[in-house]
């Protein structure tokens, strides 16, 4: 069951999130600071450079799963951007992301991989991340997950919809309103935006999400948002894509 692609409020605030003019202490990029953990120099240099002509204060960046963690613990950043696969040996990006949410850091987790499956979905999900970016996006998908994330709510990469749906023989679909409740998520709107847009109760809104993860096996609001959109329960907007 797909979304409706009708110009509605909340195509309004698409437009407007991805343009960054998120409601929050975040509307204003240079009052979120951001630190990158990425192992391949280059691509660190580069995003901290483009992401600084975005408008975010970056405050350091660490090529390695120890550098990184001691640095968030040091810094405390609004967002850390994490490279999924580190490739150090000490630890994944899920696995940095994971510490960051057992010590129950302030540090909101921005994932940022070059590719993605079914299994890296689950590790990102699990590892507390509250948002999933996929580097062949535009940079602007990455500035409104840092947005989004600092703001305290998630995010999903349009370009997640791209990979191969996974099998759900005899799994219940969501209904209409957890499909557009879901869709509202993953443009990073709060519950009570999405309460105002769908004349609903924030409450109303939040046992949608429940009914939504418990039919799709999902172990979180990310993670139905993600499993919505791969079944082709939900479709973003083309405003968002």
């Amino acid at each position: 069951m797909n979304v409706a692609r009708s110009r509605t409020p909340h195509d309004r605030h698409a437009r407007a999130a991805h343009k960054g003019l998120f409601t929050s202490r975040a509307v204003a990029g240079a009052e979120i600071q951001v630190v990158v953990v990425e192992d391949h120099p280059p691509v660190r240099q580069g995003l901290e450079l483009l992401l600084s002509r975005c408008g975010f204060r970056m405050i350091g960046s660490a090529g390695s799963f120890d550098a990184g963690l001691r640095m968030i613990r040091a810094r405390r950043p609004d967002v850390a951007v994490v490279d999924i696969d580190l490739g150090d040996g000490a630890g994944s990006g899920t696995d940095l992301g994971k510490a960051l949410d057992d010590e129950r850091s302030a540090t909101a987790t921005v994932l940022y991989t070059g590719s993605i499956d079914n299994a890296l979905i689950d590790l990102a999900v699990h590892s507390g991340a509250r948002a999933l970016v996929l580097k062949s996006s535009p940079i602007e998908h990455l500035a409104d997950a840092i947005r989004a994330a600092a703001a305290g709510q998630h995010y999903v990469d349009p370009l997640v919809a791209s990979i191969p749906r996974r099998s759900e023989h005899g799994a219940p679909g969501v209904s209409k309103r957890e499909a557009q409740v879901l869709a509202l998520l993953a443009q990073g709107l709060t519950t009570d935006q999405v309460a105002r847009d769908l004349c609903l109760s924030p409450e109303t809104v939040k046992s949608h999400v429940r009914n939504a993860a418990r039919k799709l096996g999902a172990h979180g609001r990310l993670h139905a948002v993600i499993l919505a959109i791969m079944r082709g329960d939900i479709d973003l907007p083309v405003a968002a894509r």
